[in-house]
């Protein structure tokens, strides 16, 4: 085989992997975090869970996201991990659809998918009809690889080297099987592994007894596919590791008979190709028979292979490290790795939070240790923050949508809005209880009364901010914007309160004036940095920066 016929296979490659990477992006923009919420619906039955993970895998074959979606709902207690089990068995059957287009030789028509994609995907502006172009495109760049494999391996003699090697592996097909699982774990896609050998076969390269070990160990290789996209969690282990034995059993025994087997499955309708795909079809069908109704006992099972290894749940309390959502192989998902930054952003904003409540207790009480610990605690809000920043940044602008993106920069400017706020803590409220402390200086009872009733409204805005970005309502970030008036007349009528209490002399001193008016201030930054969060859930990224340079 000359080197242009090899170049021509590998492109062919090349373009099934980006086709199905492309594919999972456009299946992204469709549906993005309505997925989850949408699985979580349709898990509460067995069969319903299986039948949801066929539907998913249908409209979007790909092993490496339907594994994030289920680490991340193990992760948050969404769903039980037999649940997801059943869910993954439904799934392995919708993969197989795709490679029973590609049998279909829908490949010769790439060139319609290609130009409807392109026109939709590149001059619409709907954002679900551009997320429906995005998929046509990725299956015309699946299908244009599968057809230049397929012509390229038409112009290779079957008795040249490369033909002839072909040739040899049929007649060891345990290396066949372990090749192709290779291949699918590398490439992270059964289907582009099944689609290069149908490919190859439709060239004339090989035959069924070909194509049927390609098939096992393709479904093998995607299985450990899963298993190490779970990894990082001891749930996302024991999903990988029950989906990866059902598969292998099956695997194993049809393997024993494969001999047997492929005589017998060349009299089922359809030339090889087609056979090999209703055998795919018919493995993940067989995987699915036998683990639905032993999905609790096999995980069972898996619980004992790999147990908890925390010594006990008071110690596991104590050494427990913060949790971290900002998962790197959810960058992939843009939906994903939005709802990960959203989750971390709930963490940092509850930790500010808890810095602004401890910083009643400090002034109450005048602890200047307490004080020195919230200070401290600031640059644990700014690694944080900077975490989030980094992980947001790395999402490629390319394969966000519009609403995606405006969920991007809500979180932006949400998580600095905080920080800001925990810089307000440090740098004024602290540093102003430690100074009290060290000039012995004491407000007047009126004026302890409006800090606390000011500190009670600004701390009630928290609450109504932390809502809007865990529950994105719109009514309350509109109702979080109106209140911003309440603040100023509060802020207002405190200080000329104040003010008019030191004309008749009652308060404290001029340095205690200093102090409540530097206090006062610090809550009304505050304030400012709350009203601003309301913007970012309520419009346009064009329209708050109009609105916020007004």
């Amino acid at each position: 085989m000359n080197d242009v016929l090899f170049i021509n296979i590998i492109a062919g490659v090349a373009l099934i992997l980006f086709g199905a990477r492309f594919l999972r992006k456009g299946f992204d923009r469709l549906f993005g975090q309505h997925l989850v919420s949408w699985l979580h619906k349709m898990t509460a039955h067995r069969l319903r869970a299986f039948a949801a993970g066929i539907c998913i895998a249908t409209v979007a074959p790909s092993s490496t996201t339907l594994a994030l979606v289920a680490v991340r709902m193990l992760k948050t207690g969404n769903l039980t991990a037999d649940r997801m089990l059943a869910v993954f068995l439904g799934t392995n059957i919708g993969m197989t659809v795709m490679v029973q287009l590609l049998a279909l030789k829908l490949a010769n028509g790439f060139g319609f998918f290609l130009i409807a994609g392109l026109v939709a995907f590149q001059f619409l502006k709907r954002e679900l009809l551009r997320g429906i172009g995005q998929c046509l495109l990725a299956l015309g760049f699946i299908f244009l690889g599968i057809f230049l494999i397929a012509e390229t391996a038409s112009g290779i003699s079957p008795g040249g080297p490369f033909g002839q090697i072909l040739g040899i592996l049929k007649d060891y097909p345990l290396v066949l099987v372990m090749a192709a699982a290779f291949i699918a774990l590398l490439l992270q896609s059964s289907t582009a592994t099944i689609g290069l050998a149908i490919a190859l076969v439709q060239g004339g390269l090989g035959d069924l007894g070909f194509l049927l070990p390609v098939v096992l160990g393709a479904n093998i290789g995607v299985a450990f596919t899963a298993l190490v996209a779970g990894w990082p969690t001891l749930e996302g282990r024991r999903l990988g590791a029950g989906n990866l034995f059902l598969k292998a059993i099956v695997a194993i025994v049809l393997f024993l008979f494969l001999e047997q087997l492929i005589p017998l499955w060349e009299l089922s309708p359809g030339y090889a190709p087609r056979q090999a795909a209703n055998f795919h079809t018919g493995f993940n069908v067989v995987v699915a028979l036998l683990g639905l109704p032993l999905v609790s006992l096999v995980y069972r099972c898996v619980e004992k292979m790999l147990p908890d290894e925390s010594t006990s749940s008071a110690l596991k309390q104590l050494i427990k490290p913060k949790e971290n959502f900002l998962d790197e192989a959810a960058l992939e998902s843009p939906s994903m790795a939005l709802a990960n930054a959203t989750r971390q952003s709930l963490i940092m904003a509850y930790e500010v939070k808890a810095m602004f409540e401890n910083f009643l207790v400090c002034y109450t009480g005048k602890d200047e240790v307490m004080a020195r610990k919230l200070q401290a605690k600031d640059n644990e809000i700014d690694s944080m923050n900077n975490g989030i920043k980094i992980y947001l940044s790395r999402l490629s602008e390319e394969s966000m949508g519009a609403k995606d993106s405006r969920q991007q920069l809500a979180l932006l400017s949400f998580t600095s809005e905080l920080e800001a706020i925990g810089d307000v803590i440090d740098r004024t409220l602290c540093y102003q209880v430690i100074k009290q402390k060290g000039h012995g200086e004491h407000l007047s009872d009126a004026d302890s009364h409006r800090l606390r009733s000011f500190y009670n409204l600004i701390n009630q805005r928290f609450e109504m901010a932390i809502n809007v970005l865990a529950t994105r309502n719109k009514v309350l970030a509109t109702d979080i914007l109106a209140g911003k008036e309440v603040v100023k007349e509060h802020f207002l009528r405190y200080q000329k309160e104040h003010y008019a209490d030191l004309q008749q002399h009652q308060a404290s001193s001029l340095d205690g004036s200093s102090y409540f008016i530097d206090m006062l201030n610090g809550l009304r930054r505050i304030g400012s940095h709350l009203n601003s969060i309301g913007y970012h859930f309520t419009k346009s990224p064009h329209r708050d920066n109009a609105d916020l340079n007004k």
